[in-house]
């Protein structure tokens, strides 16, 4: 015959801490503080990494967000894009704008009915959350690694048609070698 269950087999004993305040609290918050000012006055006298900008640049991450490109088939040369204006519809913060145009027999831009007559990006708007690369279902639009984009005025931050087909361009340093 089994033994008869006892309330007291199932209790646990936890295994409590030293009690706060005192002095062994006093003494173990003085310990903690010794240890953080070792870890910081062992990092003080490390340099900062100093890169030199313009030739040197940081390297950004894999899933980084940047430019944005407009892609065409290799082969042909015609555009991806057909105008449907999902990305206009993804967008969060409405900086797209797409006018769409039929395609022509004399004309043909895209491989589909339509094109994008009109493509622009505000970049002052963008927020570089990617919804438009992941809506369109041709892979047209796609974000680049580029992160050199600013400017002067507002009105050269409105990337257009041609300048996202384009391939990004090279940013000159303010300094030449020797100057």
């Amino acid at each position: 015959m089994p033994e008869p269950h006892t309330p007291i087999d199932d209790v646990i004993t936890v295994q409590r801490g030293p009690e706060p305040g005192g002095l062994g609290g006093a003494y173990r918050a003085f310990g903690a503080t010794l240890r953080g000012l070792r870890t910081t006055l062992g990092r003080v006298a490390e340099k900062p990494p100093t890169y030199q900008y313009p030739e040197e640049k940081t390297p950004v991450y894999p899933r980084f967000r940047g430019r944005h490109k407009l892609q065409r088939f290799e082969d042909t040369g015609l555009e991806k894009c057909v105008g449907c204006s999902l990305c206009v519809a993804a967008c969060p913060a409405e900086c797209i704008r797409v006018v769409a145009a039929e395609n022509t027999p004399d004309n043909q831009v895209s491989a589909g009915e339509r094109y994008a007559a009109v493509y622009e990006i505000n970049m002052t708007r963008c927020i570089f959350c990617g919804y438009c690369e992941v809506a369109c279902p041709f892979d047209a639009i796609t974000m680049g690694n580029d992160y050199e984009m600013a400017d002067y005025h507002r009105s050269d931050l409105i990337f257009t048609k041609e300048m996202l087909l384009a391939d990004a361009i090279e940013k000159t340093p303010l300094r030449r070698e020797g100057e």
